[in-house]
């Protein structure tokens, strides 16, 4: 994703910035609403997680949030060296990268479980 944002392949503008922000909003409600109803109907909720078709299609919709979330930090840290931020300030991009990167990590590895279990 990093050759995707320098070659310029795909911008990062504020729309690109709030559809991706509103994708990871609905994945957020539509987890914690799978939680919800999975207290009260015995565990599985929605299906978002229990292996079946519509739990891999969720783990795809939620890998490619992540990578393209990849994008937004990239462009966060542009902005923050081209503005001439402080030192201090890279914390939190560095927050926000390691953040992506754990998510799309899980993310993956739920998938290869779904893809191996028979």
């Amino acid at each position: 994703m990093l050759i995707v944002y320098k070659v310029g392949a795909i911008r990062v503008t504020p729309r690109f910035t709030r559809m991706i922000t509103a994708g990871i909003f609905g994945v957020l409600v539509l987890v914690i609403g799978n939680l919800v109803i999975g207290f009260f109907n015995g565990g599985s909720g929605l299906g978002l997680r229990d292996g079946g078709p519509i739990a891999i299609i969720f783990s795809l919709v939620c890998i490619g949030l992540a990578a393209f979330s990849f994008l937004i930090d990239f462009d966060s840290a542009d902005q923050l060296i081209h503005a001439g931020a402080p030192a201090k300030a890279s914390w939190g991009v560095a927050l926000g990268l390691t953040v992506t990167l754990v998510w799309l990590y899980v993310e993956i590895l739920r998938l290869l479980s779904y893809l191996n279990s028979d």
